[in-house]
């Protein structure tokens, strides 16, 4: 699997895995969230996975949950202290 979106249940977030390489030639997944701050701004979230091998990349893509994609945007949260409103957890 290369491609996956996952809509949060609760607030309809949604958080988009992309399996794809860096410019170093290196097997990465880029997970992604569009989400609205707490003053209205829409903000994109993202961070870099880094796999040894393409099957790898895909079993995570293929792997990742609901759990899993309300962990990261938590923690993207937290890490870059953005409020939004409780609804969008």
């Amino acid at each position: 699997m290369n491609f996956k979106i996952i809509t949060l249940t609760k607030s309809q977030t949604k958080i988009c895995l992309h399996r794809d390489r860096s410019e170093e030639n290196q097997e990465i997944v880029r997970i992604t969230a569009f989400i609205v701050e707490s003053e209205g701004r829409e903000l994109m979230l993202e961070t870099l996975a880094q796999f040894a091998d393409a099957g790898s990349a895909r079993r995570f893509v293929a792997d990742y949950s609901e759990e899993s994609a309300k962990g990261f945007l938590e923690e993207c949260l937290d890490e870059d202290k953005i409020a939004v409103p409780s609804s969008s957890l």
